[in-house]
């Protein structure tokens, strides 16, 4: 089986949802804020972040985990992490952004998307797991044929 016909149809029959999610909308983008997240309660799926209308970051909520465990949390609960002080769930993030924008890494604690202004959209995906880790993907593949930079590309080192 060729995975690069496979992977090229599937971003096809997906453009116009992956075309939403990534072109920033002034309507639909979302703070971090407690209010915009308590919209997202309760709803699972697939969500860029923006920084200044450039998407920086893709990630999903209700898919499974590595060890096909499903993630039980929603989209509210993810995207309040990047809100943390500590690094739970988002370490790889906080110092990719820390790179990008020359941030001191030294305390990733004052990292947060809320006090950075940061914005996400997201795709609402309803009791399909599987299919909210392939539509992670295929974000992901998606902006790396439109030339995006995301954080979810950089090779970060935790420790």
């Amino acid at each position: 089986m060729k995975g690069t016909k496979q992977i090229d149809k599937m971003l096809q029959d997906n453009d116009k949802q992956l075309s939403k999610l990534f072109k920033y909308d002034k309507k639909k983008a979302l703070t971090f804020s407690k209010e915009d997240r308590e919209e997202v309660a309760d709803k699972y799926g697939v969500f860029v972040i923006f920084d200044n209308k450039t998407p920086i970051f893709v990630g999903q909520s209700g898919g499974y985990s590595t060890g096909y465990q499903p993630i039980t949390r929603d989209l509210a609960y993810k995207l309040g992490q990047f809100n943390l002080k500590s690094g739970v769930g988002t370490a790889k993030f906080k110092k990719g952004l820390a790179a990008t924008k020359t941030l001191d890494v030294t305390d990733t604690s004052l990292i947060t998307a809320e006090a950075l202004n940061l914005k996400f959209q997201y795709i609402n995906v309803k009791n399909e797991p599987a299919f909210i880790n392939i539509l992670e993907f295929l974000a992901i593949e998606y902006a790396k044929n439109k030339g995006y930079h995301l954080i979810n590309y950089y090779d970060i080192n935790l420790d």
